[in-house]
């Protein structure tokens, strides 16, 4: 539930963002038919609708990696990337060496808030919809005495004050008794405009997203604009075809019948009258009609393609660190000689982390099996190609992580999470200095971005002994071996963890505390 409702909070934020990008759309050109500017409104709900979202350049969460701590995650992902090892330092290490129980034991005992919140957020959804199918069938229980006008798919009767759609598959028109020939044509016109358009359609997904994003007050908003929307598209649409004579009386129509109306038995339909709050929509419409004068073609499409590509590409989700970023070579790491030997007693010594490596101490003169086992890989099969960097890392230039069953498990899981694979293809330096591009083994390396949260991983396979150099101090069970290293106080959360079965290791950076637990990264529950 909390991981449905973290998408569901995801999708919103950039819903919103498309939701605004359109209101100052519709303000820029608030002159234009409404048929262009219903077309805007066809981003905001895929963006709230469909988890899918690409990244852009130009989307405005790209805002967030101006900022302080955003430089930090990008810190962040280099320490657990491919190059993690030059980016750990022996203050770093000492720093983020405590573990931090007392939160996971209160996380046993009490609730989890973002549980709590999702529940919430579910309960509310239900009494909606439940509220809405009420009131629906109430409504279709009141109408079942309408009588059909003679050769039409119409229904006449007294309990209604305007004229409305109602259904789905197979939708009927109401109208209100009393109106005159005149104003019942161009009022059946209108409604049968918006079953042409299947406006009854669009209203019913736009009440479900409602549903769906009760909690978001810009959604409310993005929805009775939607509504108006439509409502304006179907008065120009009958002026088109009637002419300009009964403009007049056709805003009288629209007046009366939104006061006389009331709003409270508004359902799942679209109604001739819209929705009268303080009178707002009526003098929209009213207003709209008055300046209602077409466009071409050419300019309609022009204006359409234009709102909806800069919808897109603004609210979309920002572009990650790691797409951009530079490789980092030797060249551009410096390290003095007393950190050097800092360095080296903390790994021979207190055997925290993965073995570092320094630049200017390169252990060139390692044999291959002197290399794996500094890696934890002398127990993993090789392939032909297999060479090594300056660091003793092996890479290969054919090597897929999916050909590894562990790692295409474990890589299913954390992509289902929202997590995107890192550019397997890396630079390095071989043993000559020369620079190469390979894959280094049994290494899977993805991030996830959420907002202005990042988390990154970097998973790899090593042996039990190496893992177990690896902690000085952890926590266990079921056979995974798991211990924090930093927290709120300094804005980072780094988790490392390990498998005794698969034999990965995973190291976790980010911004946020990964609730890896619930995921069963290695399959325990399946």
């Amino acid at each position: 539930m909390e991981r449905l409702f973290q998408e569901i909070l995801q999708m919103s934020l950039y819903g919103s963002v498309a939701i605004l990008v359109v209101l100052i759309l519709r303000k820029c050109f608030n002159n234009f038919p409404k048929r262009v500017t219903c077309l805007f409104w066809l981003i905001p709900g895929l963006r709230l609708l469909c988890p899918v979202n690409i990244g852009s350049v130009f989307s405005i969460m790209n805002i967030a990696k101006l900022s302080g701590k955003a430089v930090g995650t990008d810190v962040a992902t280099n320490a657990v990337s491919g190059v993690r090892d030059v980016a750990v330092t022996p203050a770093l290490i000492r720093e983020r060496e405590s573990v931090h129980l007392t939160a996971e034991a209160a996380s046993r005992v009490l609730p989890d808030i973002r549980t709590i919140v999702a529940y919430i957020w579910l309960v509310g959804m239900i009494a909606i919809i439940l509220y809405l199918a009420v009131k629906t069938i109430r409504l279709n229980k009141m109408l079942k005495g309408a009588k059909r006008i003679k050769g039409s798919d119409c229904y006449r009767t007294d309990i209604v004050d305007t004229s409305f759609v109602l259904g789905v598959i197979r939708p009927n028109i109401y109208i209100q008794s009393g109106l005159s020939e005149i104003e019942e044509s161009y009022i059946l016109m209108h409604e049968r405009i918006h079953l042409r358009y299947r406006d009854h359609i669009t209203r019913i997904v736009g009440v479900l997203t409602l549903c769906i994003h009760w909690f978001n007050p810009i959604v409310w908003v993005a929805f009775a604009k939607m509504c108006a929307d439509l409502e304006m598209r179907c008065d120009e649409a009958v002026i088109d075809r009637m002419g300009n004579r009964i403009k007049k009386d056709y805003c009288r129509s629209i007046v009366s019948h939104a006061l006389e109306r009331e709003t409270v038995q508004r359902g799942l339909y679209t109604a001739f009258a819209g929705d009268n709050h303080s009178e707002r929509e009526v003098k929209m419409r009213i207003k709209n009609l008055i300046g209602y004068k077409k466009v071409s073609k050419i300019v309609t499409l022009a204006v359409s393609v234009f709102a909806l590509g800069l919808t897109i590409v603004v609210s979309a989700k920002a572009k990650t660190s790691h797409d951009n970023a530079e490789p980092v070579t030797r060249e551009m790491i410096t390290i003095t000689d007393d950190e050097e030997r800092e360095v080296a007693e903390v790994s021979e010594e207190e055997h925290v982390g993965a073995p570092v490596s320094v630049p200017g101490n390169i252990l060139l003169d390692m044999t291959e099996e002197e290399c794996l086992e500094n890696y934890g890989k002398e127990d993993l099969p090789l392939p032909a190609d297999v060479e090594y960097s300056d660091e003793g890392r092996p890479y290969s230039k054919t090597y897929d992580y999916r050909d590894t069953p562990q790692l295409k498990a474990l890589a299913e899981v954390l992509e289902k999470d929202g997590f995107t694979e890192f550019d397997p293809d890396v630079e390095y330096l071989d043993k000559q200095g020369n620079i190469k591009v390979g894959r280094e083994l049994y290494v899977y390396n993805a991030d996830k971005m959420e907002g202005d949260k990042e988390m990154s991983i970097n998973a790899y396979m090593v042996s039990d002994e190496y893992a177990r150099d690896s902690f000085d101090e952890k926590n266990e069970k079921d056979g995974i071996w798991w211990t924090n290293i930093g927290g709120a106080e300094d804005g980072w959360y780094i988790i490392r963890i390990y498998d005794t079965v698969t034999g990965i290791m995973i190291d976790a950076s980010g911004t946020y505390e990964w609730d890896w637990q619930s995921l069963d990264l290695f399959g325990r529950n399946r």
